[in-house]
Formats: C-alpha cells, structure tokens, sequence
C-alpha cells in the first residue's frame, strides 16, 4: 500500500464524532438528514478542510476531516452545528441543547488508522442493521467514492490514496475487512487524568521516572493523544514542557 507523508498522519487527520443529546434520534429522517449534510457543506466551503470520509446515522455522525490548521476543523463544526441546532428546534418546536457537547475528535496517527476509520464509518449502516450493503446507504460517503463527489474531492482522495495508483482497487481492497472494531466511540473517549493514571498503574511507576524515560514518555504521549484527543499545547501544559520538545519526542516514534 502507498505510504503518506510522516506530516499528513502526525497531525492532520481527525475523526470527528457528534452525537444528539442523550443520544436523542437529531438526524431520525431524510429531511433532516439532507439539511445537516446541506448546511455541512455551506460551511466547508468557507474553510481549507476537505472531507475524506462521513456517514450521517440517526443519533450521530462520523467524519473524517483533512486539515493543517485545528482551529478550521473547529470552526466548521461550531458553525454546522450552531446552525443545525437552531434548525432542529425550530421544526421539533423545541428549545435547548441538540448535541451532546461539541464533538469528539479522535486524532489519526498512522496509516492502517486511516483506513481503518475510512472502513469503520462506511460500515456503520451495516453494522446498526439499517442497511445490508455499504452502497445502499445514501448518506454516506461510500458512494461518493464510487460515483459522483460532493462532500468529498478527487484532492482529498489523493491524501489518502496518493495519485500514481487506480485508488478504486485499494478502496475495495481495505473494505474487505468487514470487522473492524469500533475504533473511536464516545463512550471510549477518556480524560487525560484517566489515561496518565491507568499508565501509571499498568507500569508501576511515578509520573518523573515515566517523564525522564523518553520511549515511555513518548508512548503516553501518544495514548493522551489518541485516546483523549489532546493536542501539544494542552499536553504542553499538563507536564509543563514546551510544546516543540513533546513533538521531538513524538516525532522520533513515528
């Protein structure tokens, strides 16, 4: 399989998980369904982040975004998700919170990742029982790959796959892999507490012999940010080191 830039997968791609308050039915038909996607699409325009992947269920959403700058990946689901908010009120003649807090994001730090996650959101009509193939399921971006584009683009497609190879046969080729475990759940979502404590635990240490030992600092850097979804300057904050040495030491890992 093609390999991607070291930069791409250490930083770039994120997993964005939304979910309706109390996992209420936010997206339960085609209309609504239709105008997140409509409304998704407004905003993306306005930004540099590209789409490579999203499947919109009745109670979520899963997209995977593409982009140098967080603060666009940000911006585009406030805005998407401000503006849906005041839309499903509107027509549920309600008022209140519509998502269950702003969204989870799960960073993407290696290749099998990646595909992977492309996997898992095109599985998850198939895997809820609401579809019996991926291909019939029409809000999902399995069928963009496969025919005409909208959420997502021929320059996302070449992130992933490159642009020397027919990246239909490699699509095909990952999406045999019709098991794949649900690798980013808002249920799995941690604190960094939690993490650095169940680090701590499973490898009898104290917090300054784990921060002196580089490979197994660099290996709970790594779970803080897979697992919580922390970026270098919250991670900078947490052990009260500059952001651009915690990268050095990641980096050396990757």
């Amino acid at each position: 399989m093609p390999r991607l830039a070291r930069k791409y997968i250490e930083s770039s791609f994120n997993h964005i998980i939304i979910q309706g308050i109390n996992k209420e039915f936010i997206f339960e038909n085609n209309y609504l369904k239709e105008r997140y996607k409509h409304i998704l699409k407004e905003n993306l325009l306005k930004t540099n982040v590209k789409i490579l992947a999203y499947c919109i269920m009745d109670n979520h959403a899963h997209i995977l975004v593409y982009s140098d700058e967080i603060k666009e990946v940000t911006k585009l689901m406030h805005d998407t998700n401000t503006k849906y908010a005041k839309l499903y009120n509107n027509v549920k003649k309600r008022v209140g919170y519509v998502f269950r807090d702003r969204y989870y994001s799960q960073m993407i730090l290696t290749q099998e990742q990646l595909y992977n996650c492309i996997v898992y959101i095109h599985n998850n009509p198939v895997k809820a029982n609401i579809a019996n193939k991926k291909e019939n399921y029409i809000y999902s971006s399995y069928r963009e790959y496969l025919g005409k584009k909208d959420l997502i683009t021929n320059e996302g497609i070449e992130l992933i796959f490159g642009s020397d190879i027919n990246y239909l046969e490699l699509f095909n080729q990952i999406h045999k892999k019709d098991n794949i475990e649900n690798i980013a759940d808002i249920k799995e979502e941690k604190s960094s507490d939690k993490i650095i404590e169940e680090y701590l635990k499973n490898n009898n240490k104290e917090i300054e012999e784990i921060v002196n030992d580089e490979s197994k600092f660099c290996e709970l850097l790594l779970k803080l940010r897979h697992y919580g979804g922390l970026s270098l300057r919250a991670m900078s904050e947490i052990f009260n080191i500059n952001k651009d040495k915690l990268n050095k030491i990641i980096n050396k890992k990757l």
